[in-house]
């Protein structure tokens, strides 16, 4: 589940070129094609240390300081309440981004991403407490999400705003929508440490994870996209929105 949303933070790699106008060139204003090429290539050179110059931080592993999945009611077939403090995002890096709408002119215009990876993991503490199906479900410690050939969708839009002259994108509507071939769980020190409970509450989650991510995926979307929302508003904050694209 958490690998999933990072797709999104992709966005701000458009904004990358605005610091490499010769190699690679930037984009014009709308052209699909070379805004995919650029952010592939920019995506896959840069994701692994940060940028003070483009208030982007590390992507891969991305730190994830705290994210919470609420899911449910009491009598939803998933109703858990899933914290997750100091984890690490891996598989960034790896996405592949295969379409682009808008960045065109109107900064305030819609702007759709759509990527794929092969691999998402979420590494790090978890508390949970809940139930999940018909078992109930609690326990702190160490937790392993992986999503597995996962296809994303990120649309976000924002208003423009006048800064000494110029005009900033100020993103503020960010939605994620994310699609894993498969879902895999691991959490440790389920139910106090019980092992025999815990490894069956484990095996449990990886038979039934279809069904359990069909529940709770909305609300996954809406935890990542908030941190995703983060990073991109960094990001077009720190150029004027027409100096990210080659001018005409």
């Amino acid at each position: 589940m958490t690998g999933v949303i990072l797709a999104i933070v992709l966005c701000l790699s458009v904004a990358i070129r605005a610091e490499f106008p010769d190699d690679p060139k930037p984009c014009k204003y709308a052209d699909g094609d070379c805004i995919v090429k650029l952010v592939n290539t920019m995506f896959q050179e840069r994701s692994s240390a940060a940028d003070p110059s483009l208030n982007l931080k590390q992507l891969e592993p991305l730190k994830i300081d705290s994210m919470t999945v609420s899911q449910g009611e009491e009598k939803s077939p998933v109703a858990i309440n899933l914290k997750f403090t100091n984890n690490l995002l891996y598989g960034i890096k790896d996405i592949t981004f295969t379409k682009v709408k808008g960045f065109d002119k109107d900064p305030t215009a819609v702007h759709e991403i759509k990527a794929v990876t092969k691999v998402f993991s979420m590494i790090g503490p978890y508390t949970i407490k809940g139930k999940v199906l018909i078992l109930p479900i609690s326990g702190t410690g160490q937790s392993n999400i992986t999503l597995v050939n996962m296809k994303a969708i990120i649309r976000f839009s924002g208003k423009a705003v006048e800064k000494n002259g110029e005009t900033y994108l100020d993103v503020d509507d960010l939605k994620l929508s994310i699609k894993p071939e498969s879902a895999h769980f691991y959490f440790g020190n389920l139910f106090n440490g019980d092992k025999a409970l815990g490894d069956n509450m484990n095996v449990f989650l990886n038979e039934n994870s279809e069904a359990i991510y069909q529940e709770t995926g909305a609300a996954i979307e809406k935890a990542f996209g908030d941190k995703f929302m983060e990073i991109v508003k960094d990001v077009f904050s720190k150029h004027p929105y027409a100096k990210l694209f080659a001018q005409e």
